[in-house]
């Protein structure tokens, strides 16, 4: 996790907080960045950093002092005020128009007001945010997810990515819409003032707009909230297939996990749709009432003329521009309410609950029943939202499962609870750290506690790091745990030593490495009391009994302890063994006390016997590595990074997405319509040459003949663009997952955190669903209103005014280009520096068991703070350049406007009516010069979206489709089932092997044992055979033919593969056995009663359509392990491989599991990987792996025959145990 780190730790050239005010004021400290920006492609250190004032820690102190945090105490006194009045000149503007009339038709002499500044809310916006981001993680950090029936990885994602954004707007959008209220009233009066009669017509169409803008607002936000829940359910499918992605190649799944994807997208877009129908009928109801008003006000006034139609063509601008926003703001304000009640909503729900401290004893429990649900009725989960039916039932699994304890533990003592899959041990160990509900009796302990989860909890970091994590570094210390925890020999296998970076989740290392760094990170933690969840399953038996010796029993033998296992074996240091049975205690006592019950002396002696052969198997065969592991000191690959303009192909996939020529042609008939429209209007309406008596039939005539094809034109546009960019983000997110899912894991998975994948399939996604085409929209709508003054003054004005414009635009082109280069580049960085932040929140909420109970919260939420405060000052960069141009290109079309006003007056043009009638349209010049400026640079930032996604889509590392050309080039027919003859496999080029010289026959039914260390290159067969590896050198036959001839697909499809980490995901348990749909319904239960999964606690009230939460979290580790072996069972395929499916369950299920692969796979060949040789005495051969390489491969007979074989020694070891 340092690795995500590292982005914010640039030396930063200088702070926000260091900039005075009046070069905040004048955004003069932009000026450098532009400079730079003007000549090279800017870079992070080129930008400065967020103000101390202005960070995530200070604003959240800042909201924390607050009662409600709705009260703006970011809003300065002094900035409320300058609001008000830009209110009150905006609202009065067509009052002063009106007077200044008289220059062009009554020839007074009076001033023109000048233009209006701009309010400044960013700063607002970044505090908002950063208060939030430190909440919702400090939230998160006492949040019990296992518990809760709203949220899990997907919710929390989506809060992270999208809510705190869209909240931290709420204040903005809720003071516009404040602000409109006295425009409306303003400008009302004035109206009034101005046309007294004239304007009561259009001031009942205002009012009606008014009302079905509220209307829109309010379904808007109804739809949006659907749409919001949508969203969380895709990021949580994306979540999950990513991160499976090993296990979905490996089971041939892609196409299944892409249709589940798919699927809920298509939900997604379907309330999509709907609000972009809404926009459309908004629009159009706006328009037709605007265009009915007038026509009625024209045909009900008593007197029309040029005077009155500008005058009220002035003041119903500026009406109709707040009503024209209304929509907008009622849409954007639901949609911040919504995240912020999303976000409310997730504060309130329930945390884990945090047991008294106690000095007796360091834990007990009292008369204690606990589970997963409040024990009320059967059908009620405690503290449910009933709003929340749309979502999937994530609890009503777990409901069922209730474990009944008393226990005290003593200081210093190391105690031992033992029992089989679905005993209730992992309840027991989440009951004490708060995660499960207490119906009776109560939990208590002293001291702080270090926990050792059953799944690993890998960071992509180095090996020290792992273990260090978030703790003092102590050479001594760290070097003790290191051998007490027997990694000495593995990290000396690493090239790069404990400075090798290991990837997500631990991918470049074995099952059981994986294990001992999360031990060890358990035990370098200064604590009173460690919880070890099964941390021995899946070791060497030698390994195990090391650990037991020198963690256990020594390092730790002054703390308490206490260890949850499956196995009774090897236990006889405990003080107090503790069995369980369905969440019933059924046995206690020493292990001298337990083996004279003649039940567990039998279990003991079993057990023992088995570890003492495995154990002196491994003594005598397995070897120590010969050479150090080519894993790299970093795998991670720095987030892609485009600098420069937009690629010219990225430009082209737009244009297509768009619609090529068709769209031009849409964009020309647009211009066509609007500009013949207006331009023939204008000319018609400053004609003065017409009476009065005829200028209201004129006006009567020629509004509707005008305005109707003008109104349809903006549908038309609008219709085109809005729902080309959902069948443009529709295909882009089918390209994105295809590729995702076909990607490599080796070379793409290997090198890439899930978290950045992420944020490109949320923010980067959300911005090319709606964002995009609805700005295409907005930027040609501004650019037809900025050109139609413009042409006019060509046309209508006199000659002498034409070197005014080509100044103005030259100078404003200069200034756009300069600007555009820095914006293009601080877009991109404001994207990358958001994927740190959901990659560390995401890789905290994985270890969320270990990170609540043994992290410091606050370094946890610093190092959170960190990376926000990085793209929190990135926002303030981006928005200080936004504004500085807004700015400097106000003020300069000011000036603009003055010399314009200069020249008109002194120089006639064809009419004065017409050259009034010019002027009075080229006072919205400024604003829509600055509207298509920030329209064209959110086009920019939208288009890298669309670049980000296409990169993923396009330019990641496949696997290959075919293995390779389909030639004929091996003519040898094998007439083995599977033959490998001296293969060389790599994980990446340039890397070192991993499989040396590997010869393998199988054949029809045979089954395959294959033992070695840990690290000796067992699972890499799996990945060979499924070819995932890079086959470099050798012949590879399956079923007579070679792979070379086959496509992946064929490939895989010939194997079942129940591997150590189980394929276990959302849905019923009939999906996870069935994901394909291919079998009957009694083909289904027939597995499922043979793999006993309908006896399960979580399975056997609904059967088949029992709800699987999310990567199987309602689920023990056998129960999911039977699951996937029920898979296999109906796949029925011709090879099975078995990645030590029985490395972490109990020997009862293990047995089980042993007793189908007899009864059930007799005419499948099996491979089956162990790390012990108990596991695999009845195959048909025998293979030792130690360092990629075959050190003893033969049938047990021939083997046995061989008076040197080690194997033969072995067995003579197993004949004298009466148990085997």
């Amino acid at each position: 996790m340092n690795k995500i780190q590292n982005s914010s730790d640039q030396i930063q050239p200088y702070s926000y907080s260091s900039i005075n005010k009046i070069s905040k004021f004048f955004f003069t400290w932009c000026y450098p960045i532009l400079n730079k920006g003007r000549v090279n492609p800017l870079q992070q250190t080129d930008l400065c950093l967020i103000a101390k004032e202005d960070s995530s820690y200070h604003s959240f102190l800042n909201y924390q002092n607050q009662i409600d945090y709705a009260k703006r105490s970011n809003s300065s006194l002094i900035g409320d005020i300058a609001r008000a009045f830009q209110t009150i000149l905006s609202a009065i503007q067509p009052y002063i128009a009106n007077i200044g009339q008289t220059f062009f038709i009554y020839d007074k002499d009076e001033k023109k007001p000048s233009g209006s500044s701009m309010g400044q809310f960013t700063l607002l916006s970044v505090k908002i945010q950063g208060a939030l981001q430190y909440r919702v993680m400090q939230k998160s950090l006492s949040f019990a997810m296992s518990l809760s029936k709203n949220y899990s990885f997907g919710e929390l994602l989506t809060i992270l990515q999208v809510d705190i954004i869209q909240a931290s707007n709420y204040y903005i959008y809720l003071f516009s819409l404040w602000t409109c209220i006295p425009q409306l009233i303003v400008g009302g009066i004035i109206f009034y003032i101005t046309l007294e009669e004239n304007s009561i017509v259009p001031a009942i169409g205002a009012v009606v707009q008014v009302f079905f803008g509220l209307i829109f607002g309010h379904y808007y936000g109804v739809i949006q909230k659907k749409f919001m829940e949508a969203k969380d359910q895709r990021i949580q499918l994306v979540d999950e297939s990513l991160l499976y992605a090993k296990q979905i190649k490996l089971n041939c799944l892609e196409d299944f996990f892409e249709k589940r994807v798919q699927e809920q997208r298509k939900i997604e877009l379907k309330y999509l749709r709907y609000q972009v129908w809404m926009v459309i009928a908004i629009k159009l109801v706006m328009l037709i009432i605007m265009v009915l008003s007038w026509e009625i006000a024209f045909i009900v006034a008593k007197k029309i003329n040029f005077s009155i139609i500008s005058t009220m063509i002035q003041n119903y601008t500026s009406i109709v521009m707040t009503l024209d926003s209304l929509p907008t703001l009622f849409k954007n304000y639901q949609m911040s309410l919504n995240s912020m009640n999303r976000i409310e909503k997730f504060f309130k729900d329930k945390d884990i609950q945090i047991h008294k401290q106690q000095n007796e004893n360091s834990i007990e429990f009292n008369n204690v029943k606990t589970g997963w649900k409040k024990q009320q009725n059967e059908d009620t989960i405690y503290d449910l939202d009933q709003s929340q039916t749309g979502m999937l039932q994530r609890q009503e699994d777990k409901t069922q499962f209730i474990v009944e304890i008393s226990m005290k533990v003593l200081p210093g003592q190391f105690i031992a609870i033992v029992g089989s899959s679905g005993s209730g041990k992992s309840t027991i160990l989440r009951s004490l750290l708060g995660e499960t509900y207490v119906d009776t009796g109560n939990i208590s302990y002293h001291g702080q506690i270090s926990v050792a989860s059953q799944e690993p909890w890998i960071i992509n970091d180095s090996i020290k790091n792992n273990i260090t994590y978030m703790d003092q570094f102590n050479q001594e210390k760290y070097k003790q745990v290191i051998e007490c925890c027997c990694l000495q020999q593995d990290i000396d296998g690493f090239k790069y030593k404990d400075n090798t970076i290991l990837i997500e989740k631990g991918d470049n290392l074995s099952g059981g490495q994986q294990k001992r760094i999360n031990l060890a990170r358990a035990v370098y933690k200064d604590a009173d009391i460690y919880l070890f969840d099964d941390p021995l399953s899946a070791l060497d038996i030698k390994v195990k009994y090391e650990i037991q010796q020198k963690c256990f029993e020594g390092y730790l033998k002054n703390k308490t302890r206490i260890l949850f296992t499956n196995s009774l074996a090897n236990l006889q240091n405990c003080d107090m063994i503790y069995i369980f049975e369905d969440g019933k205690m059924i046995n206690s006592g020493t292990f001298a006390e337990l083996k004279n019950i003649k039940q567990s002396q039998i279990i003991i002696k079993t057990q023992e016997n088995r570890e003492l052969l495995d154990k002196q198997f491994e003594e005598k065969i397995y070897q120590a590595p010969s050479h150090q592991l080519e894993t790299q000191a970093t795998l991670i690959q720095e987030e892609d990074r485009k600098q420069g303009n937009v690629e010219t192909k990225i430009m082209k996939q737009i244009f297509e997405f768009q619609g090529k020529w068709l769209m031009v042609i849409i964009i020309i008939f647009y211009i066509g319509i609007v500009t013949t429209c207006q331009l023939y209007g204008n000319q018609k309406m400053a004609d003065d040459s017409i009476p009065d008596d005829e200028y209201k039939e004129l006006a009567i005539i020629y509004y509707p003949i005008i305005q109707v094809p003008v109104v349809i034109a903006n549908i038309i546009i609008i219709l085109y663009f809005l729902f080309r960019g959902l069948s443009t983000s529709e295909q882009i997110h089918v390209d994105v997952i295809k590729s995702l899912l076909k990607a490599s894991f080796t070379k793409f998975y290997n090198t890439i955190l899930i978290g950045r994948l992420i944020n490109r399939l949320g923010k980067d996604i959300t911005n090319i669903d709606y964002m995009f085409p609805n700005e295409i929209y907005n930027l040609i709508f501004n650019i037809i209103s900025l050109l139609l003054p413009l042409i006019a003054s060509i046309i209508y004005l006199n000659p002498v005014a034409l070197p005014v414009l080509i100044v103005f635009f030259i100078i404003l082109i200069v200034l756009t280009i300069i600007y555009y280069k820095s914006l293009r580049e601080i877009s991109r960085m404001e994207a990358i520096s958001k994927s740190p932040i959901v990659s560390f929140y995401q890789q905290i909420l994985r270890g969320i068991l270990f990170v609540r109970s043994c992290l410091p919260h606050q370094e946890v939420i610093d190092r959170h703070l960190k990376n926000v405060d990085l793209d929190l000052g990135n926002q303030v960069n981006l928005n200080g350049l936004q504004q500085w141009y807004q700015s400097i290109a106000g003020t300069i079309t000011n000036v603009f406007q003055t010399l314009l006003f200069i020249v008109c007056f002194y120089a006639e043009g064809s009419t004065p009516f017409m050259t009034y009638l010019i002027l009075l349209q080229m006072q919205s010049v400024s604003l829509l010069l600055l509207l298509v400026a920030v329209s064209y640079g959110n086009i920019l930032i939208y288009c890298i979206s669309f670049e980000r996604c296409l990169h993923l889509a396009n330019q990641i590392p496949l696997e290959e489709d075919d293995l390779r050309d389909q030639i004929q080039e091996e003519q040898y027919k094998s007439n083995h089932l599977i033959e490998l003859e001296n293969c060389n496999f790599q994980y990446r080029p340039r890397t070192k092997q991993v499989l040396k010289q590997l010869s393998l026959q199988v054949d029809y039914a045979e089954k395959i044992g294959i033992v070695g260390r840990t690290g000796a290159g067992k699972s890499s067969i799996i990945m060979a055979l499924t070819y995932m590896l890079e086959c470099t050198d050798g012949k590879f036959f399956i079923e007579g033919q070679s792979v070379k001839q086959l496509r992946l697909q064929q490939l895989r499809q010939k194997f079942s593969v129940i591997p150590q980490e189980p394929l276990i995901f959302m849905g019923t348990l009939q999906q996870n056995l069935d994901p394909l749909n291919q079998f009957d319904i009694k083909e289904i239960e027939s597995v499922a009663q043979i793999c006993q999964l309908f006896k399960l606690d979580a399975l056997k009230k609904k059967e088949l359509q029992s709800e699987i939460q999310v990567f199987g979290q309602n689920l023990s580790v056998g129960e999911k392990q039977l699951i996937t072996l029920g898979r296999c069972l109906l796949n029925k395929r011709s090879i099975v491989l078995v990645d030590e499916a029985t490395a972490n369950i109990d020997s009862k299920t293990e047995e089980m599991i042993k007793d189908i692969f007899e009864k059930h796979f007799t005419q499948s060949a099996m491979i089956m990987i162990a790390h012990k040789i108990t596991t695999i005495m009845n195959c048909d051969k025998i293979i030792v792996l130690s360092d990629g390489c075959v050190t003893e491969c033969d049938t047990p007979n021939n083997l046995l025959l061989n008076p040197n074989s080690e194997f033969k020694k072995i067995v003579d070891l197993i004949k004298q145990s009466e148990q085997l």
